[in-house]
């Protein structure tokens, strides 16, 4: 910009001086100057052609006097700038104590925001708190974008440090302030996925989708993801069915969250909202190709709600009376009922079928039940031979220490 208008100066210079020229050279006027005795006479190009070679020369012995502190400061900028550069360098390699020591002998000369949330990385990573926090106070301002920036990276080095709620409380303060910005957004769903805080991660899908981090799919899956990891850590029955009314009508309806919630209420002994879910869950399974891990939640029930199973699984077997599954299930609903000749003969029908860990472990615990200890013995074998190839098992079907069909609501 400064070229620029220099150039238009010289422009406007030349054109008056080509509009004056004739009429100087017509009448190139005389200047007279007295000064005590002297009188000096002179026309007025020589004046002016004098006083503009007079502040050449000003002008040049300034410059020539200015020139040693130009030198100097130019000198100190370039070891600012090497030192900055050096610091740099050694942040990235994790040297923290030359990082920092190159970043303060930098920042004396050329103060930066960006020098000082270095230093304060370097620190950081000595494990230095005060000095942390005075780098970042030097970055700080009260408003702008420093100040953002410098709340950011206040944010990134608590995640670091794991101090989440302080990271969370910064966070969610610049989300408000931009709530589409890329870096909070990013730093927020890390921060809430390291606390657990999977509601609020839940929540926070939406505007993940909006700033173009993930797309609908993955934002869809990443709420379902988080919807299932709440109720999972639901501690008790009223924190679950909490969990569950918080989740909207679309979260409820995937069947990762329904077979959750159906895991989790069973766990904690709601046997009949658990059951109606699954019950639901089996029903909408498409193409009649029942799901094996929904057989083993359905089949874990108490005596209130174990007939009224029996009785689905056995119209569901009618419809598909080869499936291993459900014959599993079926003989693990017929022993905790101590029906254990029907649970004796389905359960040997279905490892016929399709040898598995469940069928084996339940064929185990009838033929204890019946005095059959040889046949149990190779039961128990078969089923700690399968135990390695096993995916997903649940606690109710493992191998029993003891008759535990007393616990299970008798």
């Amino acid at each position: 910009m400064k070229r620029f208008i220099a150039v238009i100066l010289m422009l406007v210079t030349v054109a008056v001086a080509a509009w004056l020229a004739p009429m100087v050279l017509q009448d190139p006027g005389r200047v007279s100057i007295d000064i005590g005795r002297w009188q000096i006479e002179l026309s007025l190009m020589v004046l002016t052609a004098g006083i503009v070679l007079v502040w050449l020369g000003l002008s040049l012995a300034l410059a020539l006097l200015r020139l040693p502190g130009k030198l100097l400061r130019a000198g100190r900028r370039e070891r600012a700038q090497r030192q900055l550069e050096k610091g740099f360098l050694a942040l990235t390699e994790g040297d923290w104590q030359r990082a920092e020591a190159a970043l303060r002998q930098s920042l004396d000369y050329r103060p930066s925001t960006a020098g000082f949330l270095a230093a304060a990385r370097a620190a950081q990573g000595r494990s230095d708190e005060a000095a942390r926090e005075h780098w970042l106070q030097l970055a700080d301002r009260r408003f702008g974008r420093r100040h953002f920036v410098t709340q950011l990276a206040r944010a990134r080095m608590a995640l670091h440090d794991g101090r989440l709620n302080e990271a969370i409380s910064v966070l969610e303060d610049l989300h408000l302030r931009k709530r589409r910005h890329p870096g909070v957004l990013q730093l927020l769903l890390q921060a809430y996925q390291d606390a657990g805080r999977w509601s609020d991660l839940r929540l926070l899908t939406p505007a993940l989708r909006k700033a173009g981090i993930v797309d609908r799919q993955r934002a869809d899956e990443l709420a379902a993801l988080a919807a299932v990891r709440q109720i999972e850590y639901s501690v008790d029955a009223h924190q679950l069915e909490q969990s569950w009314r918080q989740l909207g009508r679309g979260l409820r309806k995937a069947s990762p969250v329904r077979r959750a919630f159906g895991r989790r209420a069973t766990e904690l002994g709601l046997d009949r909202q658990a059951g109606a879910l699954l019950a639901g869950l089996l029903d909408d399974t498409p193409g009649g190709n029942v799901d094996e891990e929904l057989l083993q939640l359905y089949a874990m029930s108490d005596a209130n709600e174990r007939a009224a199973r029996i009785a689905s699984c056995e119209q569901r077997l009618r419809q598909r009376p080869s499936h291993a599954g459900l014959l599993t299930a079926l003989g693990v609903l017929y022993l905790d009922d101590r029906r254990h000749e029907k649970a004796r003969e389905v359960l040997e029908r279905a490892v016929d079928i399709k040898p598995t860990y469940q069928g084996y472990a339940a064929l185990g615990r009838v033929l204890d039940h019946q005095g059959d200890a040889e046949g149990a013995a190779r039961a128990y074998r078969q089923a700690l031979h399968l135990s390695a190839h096993r995916r997903g098992s649940l606690p109710a079907l493992a191998l029993p220490a003891a008759d535990d069909s007393e616990q299970r609501g008798e």
